[in-house]
């Protein structure tokens, strides 16, 4: 009998030690799995930190570039008044400040000569050359902005047209004022009206070869063919090999996402990199649609004219806008009659650019 007793406490002893084996067990286990937990969940924050940290010095960065590189001034969309994204881009960078906004001398007509002469010097300049630089700069870019208050810019999309265009001449003759034609290929027949543009002191500029969207925004490399296809033409009929251009759409424009995602973004940088500048519009006519007759393409521009800034219109001299060719003499005497300017697109004249949306 007392060794059977003596069995059943060893048993229970054994039964014991086990359980605290295994409690023991099971408490380091929680422990090192919280560890490690600790350790991946503070790796996890110090990355977050560094990605933040970095993500925020680059919209820094960012931020810096886009005020030192725009003017911002307000629009909307369709009849654009001064409360919008539109901006006057001047002085995108050193490398391509004589192509972009070039306040006192000519623009180079060498896309493969763009940069600026000083970029090339092997002097380091000092810190107070710089200084004086970059004040020099900011002067001219607030000189730049000043020229322009009150300026109109008449700029006519889609021509030359047969029944239009001579007509728009005319008027433009008469009123002694001149204009900016962004044309799309014209025949051999409407080629003098190209000549004749030139001729009286107006500019041309490129719309593009095609204005078909679904050929034009297929790739970078379409478009700039469709760009250069049309310059070359332009120099042939006039002699003049123009570098301002206007994207068909305008460079805001979100039907090229249907056909090439994120090809705004680098097409607009592209243009400025071979040496053409693109200007949008900060004022639109509505002659290509919405307005239904002359007096809404009238009261289109007048409504949104403003002494405050520079006023790029949009117009256009398909064969088909009688609306926009009726309206233009009443347009010119109104700005006229409020003391406002005209002028052609040049060398001197800021980017009018919207915000990029693909």
């Amino acid at each position: 009998m007392p060794e059977k007793k003596l069995n059943i406490s060893k048993i229970i002893i054994t039964v014991i030690i086990v359980a605290i084996m295994i409690a023991l067990i099971v408490v380091l286990t929680i422990f090192l799995t919280n560890k490690k937990e600790a350790v991946y969940v503070a790796s996890e924050q110090t990355k977050v930190a560094e990605n933040v940290s970095a993500n925020k010095t680059e919209e820094n960065i960012t931020t810096n570039k886009t005020e030192e590189n725009v003017w911002k001034i307000q629009t909307n969309n369709n009849n654009i008044t001064d409360t919008s994204n539109t901006t006057i881009v001047n002085n995108i960078s050193t490398d391509m400040a004589n192509n972009i906004v070039n306040n006192n001398t000519t623009t180079n007509t060498n896309a493969e000569n763009n940069t600026n002469t000083e970029t090339n010097t092997n002097t380091e300049p000092s810190a107070t050359n710089t200084t004086t630089n970059n004040a020099t700069e900011e002067t001219k870019k607030q000189d730049n902005k000043q020229d322009f208050k009150g300026v109109i810019f008449l700029t006519f999309d889609d021509g030359p047209s047969s029944n239009i265009t001579p007509k728009i001449l005319d008027i433009l003759k008469k009123e002694n004022i001149k204009a900016t034609f962004f044309v799309i290929n014209y025949s051999d027949t409407n080629e003098h009206l190209v000549k004749r543009a030139v001729e009286e002191g107006h500019t041309i500029g490129i719309h593009g070869y095609s204005h078909e969207y679904s050929k034009i925004y297929k790739s970078k490399e379409t478009f700039m063919d469709n760009v250069y296809t049309l310059q070359s033409k332009i120099e042939k009929s006039t002699g003049v090999k123009t570098w301002y251009t206007r994207f068909p759409g305008g460079s805001s424009n979100t039907v090229s996402r249907k056909y090439c995602k994120g090809i705004m973004t680098d097409l607009t940088k592209e243009m400025l990199e071979k040496g053409f500048k693109y200007y949008d519009w900060n004022i639109s006519s509505g002659d290509a649609g919405g307005a239904k007759t002359a007096k809404d393409v009238y009261n289109n521009v007048t409504k949104n004219l403003s002494k405050k800034r520079g006023n790029m219109v949009l117009m256009h001299d398909f064969g088909s806008n009688k609306k926009g060719l009726e309206a233009l003499p009443d347009i010119i005497a109104y700005a006229k009659k409020e003391g406002y300017t005209f002028a052609a697109i040049d060398d001197n004249t800021p980017m009018y650019a919207q915000k990029v949306n693909n």
